[in-house]
Order: structure tokens, then C-alpha cells, then sequence
């Protein structure tokens, strides 16, 4: 039959099949090599890379959206419980409605900071993997690809501001905060005033 190879990149199994006689009698004899020393092709790594950005970029599309949510979600509650303050309830009731709406709005608003927390760590981990594919392509490397210069700053290695390490979703958190600060002012205010 002969020699199969299947080549993995470095990983690599042979399968010697040969037939022997041995007293009259045919055998198969297996023989079986495996190379641990396993190196990820080029192809695969492209692959990834474009896999891992565009999860990076639905991590961060989903932060403007939950962001959005509060957005629309925070005027909805305001325009009811002034509707509700110009109208005849009874102050009481109005109270409870403002108390229950307050504790909404803070549920509501620690759900997305939260949420928000939990993506950054996972696109923070993908921006890692995209450092080590960069690096392996050797595009922090000066001379690489351009004469006498990186492709990419080294800047985008950086442990805290590097490509998908930065801050910025700490300003969106604090953004949201402030909101519902306001929210819960306006609340109060209102449910005090209602006589």
C-alpha cells in the first residue's frame, strides 16, 4: 500500500502500511510517528485574526447599544412620571410609582454597567490574541515589511493602552452614572413636589 502522510503544518502522522509474509501468513504492520511540535499555519492565523476583530467589534458595538438603551429608556420614564405629576393621581401613589421607578432605573443602569464590565475583559482578552498574531507576522519589527520603520507602533503593546486594553469603556460606566444620578434627582424632586 505504502506510506500515508497527513501533514498538519508541523504535526505530523505517518502510517506505514505494508503488507510482510510471515510463514505463509499476510500481516498488516502499523507503524505510527506524532510530532508534537505543532506550528499554526499562516492561513489559520488570517482566519482568526478576521474572526477575533469582528467579535472585537460586536463586543464594542454592543456597548453604544446598551447605551442606547438608556438613552431611549431614561426619557420614557421621564416623560410618564411627568405626565403623571401634571395629572390628578394621588400624591401617595405617585410616590410609590417614583419609588419603584427609581429602583428600575438603578437595576436597570447596574445591569449595563456590569454587562458592559463583563465585555471589556472579553475584548480586552481578543485584543490580546490580535497583539500575538501581529506580533508573530512581525509587524512591530523595524524593517519587516517597510525599510527602516515598523508597520505598527509599539505603542499598540502597551499593558494599559495598547490595541484593546484601553479605558475608554470606563468613560461610558461613568456617562451612565451621571444619567442615572440625573434620573433619580428628577425623580425625587418630583415626588416631593407632588402635593
Amino acid at each position: 500500500m505504502g506510506i500515508i502522510v497527513v501533514r498538519f503544518s508541523k504535526l505530523t502522522i505517518k502510517k506505514d502500511r505494508r503488507r510482510s509474509h510471515v510463514r505463509g501468513k499476510k500481516t498488516l504492520k502499523k507503524q505510527s510517528e506524532i510530532s508534537l511540535d505543532i506550528h499554526i499555519d499562516a492561513k489559520f492565523l488570517q482566519d482568526h485574526l478576521k474572526d477575533v476583530r469582528a467579535e472585537m467589534s460586536w463586543r464594542r458595538e454592543l456597548e453604544f447599544r446598551l447605551l442606547q438603551l438608556l438613552l431611549v429608556f431614561y426619557p420614557i420614564i421621564g416623560t410618564v412620571m411627568v405626565q403623571l405629576f401634571n395629572s390628578d393621581v394621588d400624591a401617595f401613589a405617585f410616590r410609590f410609582t417614583a419609588i419603584i421607578l427609581a429602583f428600575l432605573i438603578l437595576a436597570v443602569s447596574y445591569f449595563v454597567v456590569s454587562r458592559i464590565s463583563h465585555e471589556h475583559k472579553a475584548y480586552a482578552k481578543l485584543g490580546k490574541q490580535v497583539q500575538m498574531i501581529w506580533k508573530y507576522y512581525g509587524l512591530f519589527e523595524s524593517g519587516a515589511y517597510i525599510p527602516d520603520k515598523s508597520f505598527l507602533s509599539k505603542d499598540l503593546l502597551d499593558e494599559k493602552e495598547g490595541y484593546g486594553q484601553g479605558q475608554g469603556y470606563r468613560k461610558t460606566q461613568i456617562l451612565i452614572g451621571a444619567l442615572t444620578f440625573v434620573m433619580l434627582t428628577i425623580l425625587i424632586a418630583l415626588a416631593m413636589l407632588k402635593v
